[in-house]
């Protein structure tokens, strides 16, 4: 036997799913003079928006509708009619008021879920330098223009960190009941308040009880305040109202994913004032999805509906049409979609002037960021499949990024599939969750780019017939 033969090493194995390394991620996350920091940093924030935005809360175009159900409320005791809007936000502003408190307290709110996801990623060891970039990044006017209105995407964007934020700290310490206790009720106030969410925990709950068998308990309780509530609402409204349902305005939400189809209708009253309403809106340059509002009072009177009867007899009449026509239907959603991921903008960001090309640059600089990063998180996926090769290991991390995906996606497809409109409006209630995502996966490319350096993801193997023989 020759000395080579003696002295030389085995060859490394390639790294499969069975023998990987694990995530570098010692000695990362936040200490405590970088709470105190971060306590400062939102203390300050809060002071200069109630100072910069002293004009808030204002009013969008759905702020009416929302005080109506929590003046009808108010003044009975309970709902004694159909309202266009579900109870979350009218109950949060039955505490709070519609001044300078509501605005304040959303604000509070906001910045408390910021901690709560700043939290998160420290607990997952991710690096301090990709904290701070999120808090940067959270903390600025685009993504905190939601709380200077009074809508519901303030409030259901907040509700639903604090759910997420609860359930992936009971993924790490599954015997904290506490954590997924908590989440169930944010989920439940997030869905009444954004109907878009209403099934987001049961969407959550599955995935949960497909990964681990452990974790199949906290997925029942996730779901169980979400269903007890929401249900027992639907039966309130269905004995009380006469509507099966959190509200009838899942008929006239449809109209706006048809508008492409309104030819085929098959009432002539209906269809005569739905095309009527469209061309008006194009001749004044209006986007049609609003025609369902202009011929909402004309059609009661016309076809002698209640807003209930009516929004049963829209539902059934879009139903029919999207059965029958489907590829208009997915036309519609289409072409709504391409403007989902773009800046969304308010009238509180776009002054002054100077600013707004940077608030613009900003939002689309982090959608294209999210959406490449999860375009090659999925490649990778793909490839390890083709190859046997694990190359993604993100460690404990991996299933808190794929709920905060699921939300992320749920709220958009949904709001593609009812509401028929890819407005960044939308969006936007999910942009915390989307940088939470980026500072997730940026660590994760960085800690497997140092740890491929250290051992390489594909080493050299012996050739065939092994070493040297004298």
């Amino acid at each position: 036997m020759s000395f080579a033969t003696m002295t030389r090493q085995p060859a490394a194995k390639p790294i499969t799913a069975r023998a990987r390394p694990p995530l570098l991620t010692a000695g990362f996350g936040l200490g405590p003079p970088s709470w105190v920091v971060l306590g400062i940093v939102c203390c300050a924030a809060f002071v200069a928006y109630s100072l910069g935005w002293s004009e808030a809360p204002l009013s969008n175009p759905d702020t009416s509708s929302y005080l109506q159900v929590a003046q009808d409320f108010s003044a009975s005791g309970h709902f004694v009619q159909l309202h266009d809007r579900t109870p979350g936000l009218p109950l949060f502003v039955l505490l709070t008021g519609t001044g300078p408190t509501y605005f304040y307290t959303v604000l509070f709110l906001h910045l408390l879920s910021i901690v709560a996801l700043v939290l998160l990623l420290s607990r997952l060891a991710v690096r301090v330098e990709l904290i701070w970039a999120f808090v940067l990044l959270a903390l600025l006017p685009p993504h905190v223009q939601n709380d200077a209105y009074l809508s519901s995407e303030a409030l259901a964007g907040t509700l639903l960190v604090f759910g997420f934020v609860g359930v992936s700290l009971f993924i790490l310490n599954p015997n904290s009941w506490i954590y997924c206790l908590l989440a169930s009720v944010c989920f439940l106030w997030a869905g009444l308040t954004r109907p878009t969410n209403l099934i987001t925990p049961f969407v959550l709950a599955a995935i949960l009880a497909l990964s681990r068998k452990r974790l199949v308990r906290g997925a029942a309780l996730l779901v169980f305040f979400p269903a007890l509530v929401a249900g027992t609402y639907v039966l309130y409204t269905d004995s009380n109202i006469h509507l099966f349902g959190l509200s009838a305005q899942t008929g006239y939400q449809l109209s706006n994913s048809t508008v492409r189809l309104y030819e085929y209708i098959d009432n002539p009253i209906a269809r005569e004032e739905f095309l009527k309403a469209r061309t008006e809106l194009y001749v004044a340059g209006s986007a049609p999805n609003y025609a369902v509002w202009r011929v909402r009072p004309i059609l009661k009177q016309r076809l002698g509906l209640s807003d209930v009867e009516l929004g049963r007899f829209l539902l059934r009449m879009n139903l029919r049409l999207i059965l029958h026509h489907p590829e208009g239907y997915l036309e519609t959603i289409a072409r709504g979609a391409n403007m989902y991921w773009f800046p969304y903008e308010t009238k509180i960001i776009v002054q002054p002037s100077v600013l707004r090309p940077v608030w613009f640059g900003v939002q689309l600089l982090v959608s294209a960021v999210f959406l490449l990063a999860i375009t090659v998180l999925g490649g990778l996926a793909v490839g390890s499949r083709i190859i046997n090769r694990k190359l993604i290991d993100l460690g404990d991390r991996a299933l808190p990024h794929l709920l905060a995906l699921a939300i992320i996606f749920q709220t958009m497809i949904v709001s593609f599939l009812v509401i028929g409109s890819g407005s960044p409006r939308y969006r936007s209630v999910t942009d915390p969750l989307i940088l939470f995502d980026i500072a997730l996966v940026a660590d994760w490319g960085l800690t497997t780019w140092y740890a491929s350096r250290r051992q390489p993801l594909i080493d050299a193997e012996d050739p065939p017939g092994g070493g040297a023989t004298a």
